[in-house]
């Protein structure tokens, strides 16, 4: 979820009809037993729990539909106002959109959540034996033993190289993520794969395997949802930043291209996007079948975090960027950084939010967004 930004130092929810998913009329507040859910009122308990952010955005879609939307604040150190349709990089939302891609091969290809992933690696790769025998499930749900964060070329190619000495219990780490970088592309179509990896030298082949992993999470996931080709590197003039907050002064980084190190993290979405992204995930299987919706929720493919709140459970995935500014370790007054999450609740209700500054420490996205929406009956 955390990410460390480098060159710093960066860490780390029946058919519906969405037109643009414009503000709609709200609909009837969902009952349940004698008490009913107010969009509104979840509104205001998350604003109350955001005020000391520099800036932050955020949507609440309710039947499918746009419920209600807060921009609060500023986006940039420039003072620009903060910006439902401005571009950030979603951090480790990313490996929600990665998942969906994924498990949309698992009932095409001759490959289940059980298969190892050996096979599906590049060949010129040197593969560890315990890294060939690691399955789908496990990369997907941080169980594979792998550990670290970096997630370049050169670190993935280590990784695979090396015996995994840690145990296959849940441990959190980007590269089970990004690995997907290399495996996506050979599941897509293993001929054309083999024949990049014969043709190419090594560095021209490994751009092609992520500008080929870009182009899979647009056509499998982005375009499904209605929305324009997008990638891992900034817009240009259209990007938050990732800003301190009061009382330390105002400063800000950007996030730099992480063209050559998505997959865990790094796709640049606005938080509308990322709205559009959940609500087709949930209400409609222009995404996903019924069956690969069942199957990533299930076995908790792409969502970090299941818990539950009234009504129901809830899924859901964040992110987390900071800069090391202060030089003091860790994070803490004077870093900067920035926070995303999506996440699906009952009632029919999704979340999707962008937070662009950092205090003295991580905000605790689902415990702020579980009291908000239990406190959000009445």
């Amino acid at each position: 979820m955390k990410h460390v930004v480098k060159p710093f130092a960066c860490c780390a929810i029946a058919v519906v009809t969405l037109a643009g998913l414009n503000a709609c009329k709200k609909e009837p507040p969902i009952q349940s037993n004698d008490k009913k859910f107010s969009t509104s009122l979840f509104k205001k308990n998350l604003q109350e729990a955001l005020a000391s952010a520099r800036g932050y955005q955020f949507v609440i879609t309710q039947n499918g539909q746009v419920a209600d939307t807060a921009a609060y604040g500023i986006q940039s150190i420039d003072g620009k106002k903060s910006d439902l349709h401005a571009f950030t990089n979603i951090a480790s939302v990313t490996k929600t959109l990665t998942a969906a891609t994924v498990v949309q091969y698992m009932l095409q290809k001759d490959v289940t959540i059980e298969s190892k992933i050996g096979r599906w690696l590049p060949a010129s790769w040197y593969i560890h034996d315990s890294i060939r025998n690691i399955t789908f499930k496990q990369l997907m749900t941080h169980t594979s033993g792998i550990r670290g964060s970096q997630t370049d070329w050169e670190p993935l190619m280590s990784t695979v190289a090396s015996p995994i000495t840690a145990p296959k219990t849940p441990e959190y780490s980007n590269i089970n993520f990004a690995l997907f970088r290399a495996i996506l592309p050979k599941l897509n179509d293993s001929v054309k794969f083999r024949q990049q990896e014969q043709l190419l030298a090594p560095g021209e082949f490994r751009k092609w395997m992520s500008q080929e992993y870009i182009r899979l999470v647009n056509v499998h996931v982005l375009s499904k949802a209605g929305i324009p080709a997008r990638g891992c590197a900034p817009v240009e003039g259209k990007m938050t930043q990732m800003m301190s907050e009061a009382p330390y002064r105002l400063i800000g980084s950007d996030f730099g291209n992480w063209t050559e190190k998505c997959g865990g993290g790094g796709w640049v979405l606005t938080t509308m996007e990322m709205s559009r992204i959940i609500v087709y995930l949930t209400h409609t299987n222009n995404i996903l079948s019924p069956e690969e919706r069942q199957l990533m929720d299930d076995n908790r493919l792409g969502w970090i975090a299941r818990f539950p709140v009234t009504g129901g459970l809830a899924y859901g995935h964040d992110g987390a960027l900071y800069v090391d500014r202060n030089k003091v370790e860790g994070l803490n007054w004077g870093d900067v950084g920035s926070q995303t999450l999506i996440i699906r609740l009952p009632a029919k209700v999704e979340l999707a939010m962008g937070i662009n500054s950092l205090g003295a420490d991580w905000r605790k996205v689902y415990d702020i967004v579980a009291l908000a929406y239990n406190k959000s009956w009445k």
